[in-house]
């Protein structure tokens, strides 16, 4: 009973990032493949939609196989778009009358499966139980952006600007007193920072917290964090708020991170 009640909360985080899944009619397609982790190829995946017609259209009627046919043609479109690349496997769900199309990139390999009905999620769940959904925090003395990481994809959810630290000058005074003023400054942006993180743990949606950033500004936001939150850190990423492709860098990390 308890793993049924969280795999239905992972599954939670699933439709809160990927939404559209809730408008899924019992008449939807889902397919589990692997992906291409060097680059999207469109000839790779030719090759794997022909295996699974070729599995497939006979174990189906021929309104199922309407339904194959047309999802299968919508998601090689998709993929030719979204050009999914880094990631062991991925699942494509379609629904035309409900206006489902999505392609959600998994991080682990999975049996190459192909359904018309009811949403196939049990491979999803599997994965959900195996990596849990994590908050990121990425903080330094002033900022800091929160991430959502969902299977093997990482969403912005938040981003706070704090008061000015690095730069204060405050004429006048001496410079234990402008350390202090730093310090106070410091620990009042990560404070809010904090009660950010809490109200997104309180969700629900997340098992898991990392935390990454400068490590002073680090170790006063984990000194900062109630210990029921404590309990819920697992990690640090080596990411940092001034890199240009912070999300990339954060999946990357990630994945190091949770490799057994």
């Amino acid at each position: 009973m308890t793993r049924d009640i969280n795999l239905n909360k992972y599954l939670r985080s699933l439709y809160a990032f990927v939404p559209s899944l809730k408008r899924a009619s019992d008449r939807a397609l889902s397919v589990y493949m692997p992906a291409r982790a060097e680059g999207f190829d469109a000839r790779f995946y030719e090759i794997e939609f022909g295996k699974l017609r070729r599995r497939y259209k006979d174990r189906l009627d021929t309104l199922d196989r309407e339904v194959m046919e047309r999802g299968l043609l919508r998601l090689r479109e998709h993929l030719a778009i979204v050009k999914p690349a880094g990631c062991p496997a991925m699942a494509g769900f379609a629904d035309e009358p409900a206006g489902l199309l999505e392609v959600v990139k998994l991080p682990a390999e999975t049996e190459l499966r192909l359904q018309v009905g009811p949403l196939l999620l049990a491979p999803i769940e599997r994965q959900l139980e195996r990596f849990p959904p994590a908050l990121i925090a990425v903080v330094d003395k002033e900022h800091a952006k929160l991430f959502a990481a969902v299977l093997d994809d990482i969403h912005p959810i938040a981003e706070l600007d704090g008061q000015d630290v690095k730069h204060t000058r405050a004429g006048g005074t001496s410079a234990a007193s402008n350390q202090r003023k730093a310090d106070n400054r410091t620990r009042a942006n990560l404070e809010k920072v904090v009660q950010r993180i809490q109200r997104q743990m309180q969700s629900g949606l997340y098992e898991r917290l990392f935390v990454a950033g400068p490590e002073e500004a680090r170790a006063e936001l984990e000194h900062l964090l109630p210990e029921p939150l404590k309990q819920k850190l697992v990690g640090h990423l080596s990411a940092s708020l001034d890199s240009r492709a912070l999300q990339h860098e954060l999946r990357e990390q990630l994945q190091l991170a949770v490799k057994p």
